[in-house]
């Protein structure tokens, strides 16, 4: 009861304090109303300043942003125009004095390399590139299986191997089976081995990197490659597609210790 008095009689002494307070500035009103009102013009345009500043601060943020995006896209197309300026330069003429039938690869046209994310590149830039640090795949496409079949360099095919079988067709099954086998293998191949991870792969990029030896400076898959890149077994009418390519000189086909392996051989 006695703390309950007590705090009332707190509250109202506060209240007398106040009141006394506000007859003392309210007598002083004349004298300090100018300090006031310039106080409360001050105030404002202090928070209109804050305001501009922090609307620069935002758009110098986004410009500084912008800025380090474009140096960070023209550092990488500088990456890749090095990597083109090595494949070119004085030391690949031993390369160049290598026999038609070498698969050395011709170098990457500059448009590519200007291109942030090339989606077509050679082999030896792709080694050399980011991309093969990186764990996770880009669908990328590599010049050194390009391939053309003319209508004319089809009719030299027997009739007997080419049946009724048309022309598009051997270029899809090329194009979608043959060829894409031979980018997804050199893809996970070229990779640094710190950027497999998946176990599955780890496995298939160690036997790629150890039966590569049976053919130096050759590209190549197997029959197994093909089996499992369609999920099925190979027909009648695969295997006479891929006599087709042999004929045209695309692919060879070499048998060692029970396994048959096709080499890329196509040239112009």
């Amino acid at each position: 009861m006695d703390q309950t008095l007590d705090a009332i009689l707190q509250k109202q002494l506060d209240t007398i304090q106040r009141i006394e307070l506000f007859l003392d500035i309210y007598k002083c009103k004349e004298f300090v109303a100018a300090d006031i009102n310039k106080l409360k013009e001050d105030s404002g345009e202090a928070a209109e300043k804050l305001s501009r500043t922090r609307e620069y601060l935002e758009t110098d943020r986004k410009d500084v942003c912008s800025q380090f995006i474009k140096i960070m896209q023209k550092m990488r197309r500088n990456e890749l125009l090095m990597l083109h300026l090595w494949e070119v330069g004085p030391h690949s003429e031993a390369a160049n004095a290598k026999p038609a039938q070498s698969d050395t690869p011709k170098s990457m046209p500059l448009k590519e390399l200007q291109n942030d994310n090339p989606s077509k590149m050679h082999l030896t830039d792709y080694s050399k590139s980011p991309f093969a640090t990186r764990s996770k795949s880009k669908d990328i496409h590599f010049y050194d299986f390009d391939a053309e079949i003319t209508e004319e360099e089809f009719d030299t095919i027997p009739k007997y191997l080419r049946g009724r079988m048309q022309l598009s067709e051997l270029i899809q099954f090329l194009e979608k089976d043959v060829i894409k086998c031979f980018e997804e293998k050199y893809t996970l191949m070229y990779k640094h081995r710190k950027a497999v991870s998946n176990q599955h792969d780890l496995t298939a990029w160690k036997d790629y990197n150890s039966m590569q030896a049976k053919f130096p400076d050759r590209k190549f898959i197997t029959q197994d490659d093909l089996l499992h890149k369609s999920g099925k077994a190979l027909d009648k009418k695969s295997y006479a597609k891929l006599q087709m390519l042999r004929y045209l000189h695309i692919l060879q086909e070499v048998r060692s210790e029970g396994t048959v392996y096709f080499l890329w051989i196509y040239s112009r």
